[in-house]
């Protein structure tokens, strides 16, 4: 398909954002109910603290009556992507889609202590709550609610086999997303990460559970080989593309639907793709300007104006933009002549082009 055709196709369509807001409302709830269903009915300090994170009760434990908070992507995506390649959709719902979902959450719990982000989704954190300690632990604890969920995929009545499969692909995802996270760290403060090693980063911090979500829902439906390269390749690339627009939101997102100001990610001296880019095309004071401004104690909002101004220069904003779209139509391409359902092919489209136009 030539480029210009899979832009319009992909990238162009008006109808997407309102079948997508369909897409989310029709799995979501799912999600949630079956998430509760699984999680454990012990009334415990750190299953409160856990209930609290995932939005089911306040900080004293009582219920909110409330949905997770968030989209359950990963779950969703586990989803639409067992519903494409013919399977059984309950089956993703109620086995595959909730350790994606605790996973995902226990993830999230230890970047806000490495962050030290004490909001998250405008409600306190769980260590801003009750202090670092804890707040480890309790992560840690969803990520052993997370195996133990896995384990129901038997009562599917899935082989052995497949379940023991399923449950490799999960955990290597996980241990992929725990280096890239490692990484992540590493490489802050950094200015001179080149885009090559960036990729490799997100691969793994963000991509690998974007990517194992797809291969698990395949792997639920399907056997064939060729269906589940095609889905693989599929996740890699949706992967790509949503941290790079995560990178982008970091730095322009706008403070009423990110929860973070302006430039956030610079402040923080996050090695993101957008200050990588600049780095590498700017002129030589204006990089020897970004690394005196990286090698600061803390970053004053007249440095993050310059910063930004250098990204202007650049246009640096565009080229990920550009990217994100690159990688969303080779995404789209991976599953092209994969034979599935109108409704489905219209599910994932309006999905992949969320992830590359979000603006949260």
């Amino acid at each position: 398909m030539p480029q210009e055709e899979a832009s319009e196709k992909y990238l162009l369509n008006g109808q997407a954002e309102q079948h997508l807001t369909q897409v989310f409302s029709k799995y979501h709830s799912q999600v949630d109910s079956a998430m509760q269903i699984e999680f454990p009915r012990k009334d415990t300090k750190i299953n409160t603290m856990l209930k609290y994170f995932l939005g089911w009760t306040d900080p004293s434990g009582s219920a909110t009556n409330k949905p997770i908070p968030g989209k359950a992507l990963r779950p969703i995506l586990c989803i639409l992507a067992c519903n494409a390649a013919g399977g059984d959709v309950q089956k993703a719902i109620h086995a595959a889609a909730i350790p994606l979902e605790f996973i995902h959450n226990f993830s999230l719990i230890h970047d806000d202590i490495q962050d030290k982000d004490k909001l998250r989704h405008n409600r306190p954190t769980i260590w801003a709550l009750w202090g670092n300690p804890k707040a480890l632990i309790a992560g840690n604890n969803l990520r052993v609610i997370a195996d133990i969920t896995m384990n129901n995929l038997i009562r599917t009545g899935l082989s052995a086999n497949k379940c023991l499969k399923l449950n490799y692909i999960l955990t290597q995802a996980c241990l992929e997303m725990i280096e890239g996270q490692y990484l992540d760290i590493k490489y802050e403060g950094q200015t001179s990460l080149t885009t090559e090693l960036y990729l490799e980063m997100i691969s793994k911090k963000t991509g690998a559970l974007i990517a194992s979500a797809i291969k698990i829902g395949a792997s639920l439906a399907t056997e064939n080989q060729d269906k589940l390269s095609a889905f693989d390749d599929f996740g890699k690339f949706l992967g790509l593309v949503f941290q790079i627009t995560d990178d982008i939101l970091g730095i322009w997102g706008t403070e009423a639907k990110t929860g973070k100001s302006v430039g956030a990610d610079i402040i923080r001296k996050k090695n993101s793709l957008p200050i990588i880019i600049t780095a590498t095309n700017t002129t030589k004071i204006n990089q020897k300007k970004i690394i005196s401004i990286y090698n600061k104690q803390s970053i004053s909002q007249s440095d993050l104006n310059e910063v930004l101004n250098i990204m202007d220069e650049t246009k640096s904003k565009q080229q990920c933009m550009d990217l994100a779209e690159i990688y969303c139509r080779q995404a789209l391409s991976s599953i092209d002549d994969i034979s599935m359902s109108d409704e489905s092919r219209k599910d994932i489209e309006s999905v992949a082009l969320f992830l590359t136009k979000r603006q949260h």
